[in-house]
């Protein structure tokens, strides 16, 4: 199915945008709250982010019967750390912050896209599974 694969590369590249917003989000508000970056609790949190990327990739990859349910779940994780950064950086009015708060709309609007084609995901899963039923 032409409309499944490109799904697939639409959730991949999705995730990896969104990943990254996110990692870069989670960085900032670390080092704007003097946490070194190199710290157990930010190599921790970054690596969460970034393996929850793959594990949303890897799924896509392999159409499994709930990949579309983890994209959502992890769309909606990471949906909630840019808004978290919208929420505390601070000072709001400075270039930095005015970059943070964009940079978190923008992440925002991504994982609604991600959670749209997560829901596609689970749509074209069905669709599958009834043609196979039919058969």
């Amino acid at each position: 199915m032409k409309k499944v694969s490109n799904n697939v590369v639409k959730v991949i590249a999705i995730s990896t945008v969104t990943m990254l917003i996110a990692l870069t989000l989670e960085l900032l508000m670390y080092h704007q709250h003097g946490t070194s970056l190199v710290s157990s609790t930010v190599l921790w949190r970054a690596g969460l982010i970034v393996a929850l990327s793959v594990v949303v990739d890897f799924l896509a990859a392999l159409d499994w019967r709930f990949d579309g349910y983890v994209t959502v779940l992890v769309m909606l994780y990471y949906a909630a750390a840019d808004w978290g950064a919208f929420e505390v950086v601070r000072p709001k009015a400075s270039v930095y912050g005015m970059f943070v708060q964009v940079l978190a709309i923008l992440g925002i609007i991504l994982c609604i896209a991600g959670i749209w084609y997560g829901m596609k995901q689970r749509h074209y899963y069905s669709i599958q599974e009834i043609n196979k039923m039919g058969r």
